[in-house]
């Protein structure tokens, strides 16, 4: 519970680039940080993203985790879930 509550380091948020800020448009991007939110990061840009931002997230994060977003996202259509399956699962 402990890291529920933490407040993230000026290092974390550094780690999150100003490129990608135009992906969240609808909140607070410099209160975003990956060890709280990386699940609505990866969602916005595997449904947004252009290549460049996918190319940061999938070194980012982990390719287990976004198999894993794909599989459990409410917000990501059926048409985005199937490119990322197959994208993610031939490699």
């Amino acid at each position: 519970m402990k890291d529920f509550f933490r407040i993230a380091t000026s290092e974390e948020k550094k780690s999150f680039p100003d490129f990608l800020k135009k992906y969240f448009w609808d909140c607070n991007f410099d209160e975003l940080n990956m060890n709280e939110h990386k699940f609505f990061i990866a969602e916005r840009i595997l449904r947004f993203g252009n290549i460049g931002s996918v190319k940061w997230l999938l070194q980012a994060i982990d390719t287990n985790f976004l198999k894993n977003v794909i599989q459990k996202s409410r917000n990501l259509d059926d048409k985005t879930k199937n490119f990322w399956q197959i994208m993610l699962y031939e490699k």
